[in-house]
């Protein structure tokens, strides 16, 4: 006998009216689509907001959106709102039942975490709990064969939580992180706590992250220590508060929505991409016109550009390197990155003079996006050798006082691991034949995208080479060039 759990939270967190829920979740889904903030690629776990779909429902929906695939199973990881217990509780149904229609739960998954003792039955834990109940019907509408694990946190370690999603892991499976960000704070307070909520999730900061971050923090916090989303990249789809709604600043809850993709995957849509060499090429014209006519600043552009995350902008002219900047690690809006490395390719790369507005017409930018950086383990030199990715693996070099890094474009012209070594070391400032076990080594993989012919002269053809937008200069202290 199939034995079947109904949707507690009907007619409080979503309509209970069929007809009214399937258009208010494919409303929200349409403005994601709309909003065009989704990635290039799968993403493989997903952030999505469980507050009432007046509130957050469109935040939910950019999430759901950014999932281009069709999983065969989604797991639904949630925090306990009203029941404590110790651990992580799947129900022992058989069957979701929304409004939208009955989603199968995936009993062998949950029995084999049961066995595994990464996870229990309990029913209270979902008797009372909206955070799993508020994904449901979008799960049911995009993806109706799909199996769920919903799975509860109570007081849990995030370690069990990324070893539970470590075991459910696969090609057929989406990881849904049930989760607000912070709850009744002024608005203005609530920007700043939910900004540095971003930058722990989109840098990995498992370990800072807190309930007073999220109330979703453990579930978070295990995708980000899990084998999966350990070399994972974020991308922001957007954020938000319930002021939008209620018109109240005095308390809000603040909303987010995160897509999570593999390392390599490339996850900026052509639109990001095309906005982000706008801004370069923006930036670069407000400087040589000292401000004039800006048009665009890096602090306006889209959600998915104010992911935190490390760039490089490289400038050619008739085909030479013209200048090259960037930043070895994350540690500011995309946005901002490639606005400040942009200026810095232009006029503070110290193997050039810096850039003139006759040169502007002809020029030719590329940015290139970095991944997360992942540390290499080895045994000695030879042992690093045999593990780099010929082509795709861009690398740090760190020992002492001296760091170097090259990124994969470099392996056009040195397309041996022992010769890209060596020209890490020398651009560390070590001996080329230089070793020590104090050595290490980070792989990183990047997302490379530059204009072409066309689209450069079309667009100082349109602007008459003013600005599009106004930057800072770029800290050359923490700035580095390319090869």
């Amino acid at each position: 006998m199939i034995i079947e759990r109904t949707c507690r939270f009907a007619g409080m967190f979503f309509p209970a009216d069929r007809a009214q829920l399937a258009a208010a979740v494919q409303t929200h889904l349409k403005a994601a689509e709309d909003a065009g903030s989704t990635g290039a690629a799968e993403p493989r776990a997903i952030v999505s907001a469980h507050a009432g779909y007046q509130y957050s429902g469109r935040f939910a929906g950019l999430s759901f959106a950014s999932v281009t695939w069709k999983p065969a199973r989604v797991v639904v990881i949630s925090p306990s709102h009203r029941h404590r217990f110790r651990g992580l509780a799947y129900p022992s149904q058989d069957v979701f039942s929304t409004p939208v229609g009955a989603l199968a739960i995936d009993r062998a998954a949950c029995a084999s975490l049961g066995e595994a003792g990464l996870a229990h039955e309990e029913d209270a834990a979902h008797d009372n709990e909206h955070g799993i109940e508020t994904q449901l019907p979008f799960i049911r509408t995009l993806w109706p064969e799909a199996r769920i694990v919903p799975l509860v946190c109570g007081d849990v370690p995030p370690e069990k939580v990324a070893a539970a999603i470590d075991a459910l892991a696969g090609p057929e499976t989406l990881v849904v992180l049930s989760s607000d960000l912070s709850h009744f704070l002024t608005h203005e307070e609530a920007r700043r706590k939910d900004s540095e909520t971003a930058w722990l999730i989109e840098t990995g900061d498992a370990e800072a992250l807190t309930p007073y971050h999220a109330c979703g923090a453990c579930g978070i916090q295990g995708w980000l220590m899990s084998q999966s989303g350990q070399a994972a990249k974020a991308l922001r789809l957007g954020m938000g508060d319930s002021s939008a709604v209620t018109g109240d600043h005095s308390q809000v809850v603040g909303y987010g929505s995160w897509a999570f993709y593999p390392e390599g995957a490339p996850i900026l849509s052509r639109r990001s991409q095309e906005e982000l060499l706008g801004l370069a090429r923006g930036t670069i014209a407000g400087r040589l016109a000292e401000g004039r006519g800006a048009t665009s600043s890096p602090e306006h552009a889209s959600a998915p550009l104010q992911t935190v995350a490390a760039s490089f902008v490289t400038l050619t002219l008739d085909g030479d390197l013209r200048g090259c900047i960037g930043s070895p690690t994350a540690r500011r809006p995309l946005a901002m990155d490639v606005a400040e490395n942009a200026i810095g390719a232009g006029f503070r790369d110290p193997r050039f003079e810096p850039l003139t507005a006759a040169e502007l017409p002809d020029l030719r930018i590329k940015v290139a996006v970095l991944g997360k950086a992942v540390k290499m383990a080895f045994a000695d030199e030879e042992d690093a050798l045999s593990r780099i990715e010929p082509g795709r693996d861009g690398l740090i070099l760190s020992t002492a006082a001296h760091r170097g890094l090259l990124l994969p474009a470099v392996w056009e012209t040195l397309p041996q691991p022992r010769a890209f070594l060596e020209a890490l070391k020398l651009k560390a400032g070590l001996p080329r034949r230089y070793w020590s076990e104090h050595v290490t080594l980070h792989r990183f993989r990047v997302e490379s995208f530059s204009e072409s012919v066309s689209s450069s002269l079309r667009t100082c053809a349109r602007t008459g080479g003013a600005p599009a937008s106004n930057a800072s200069w770029v800290d050359s202290t923490s700035s580095e060039t390319e090869m």
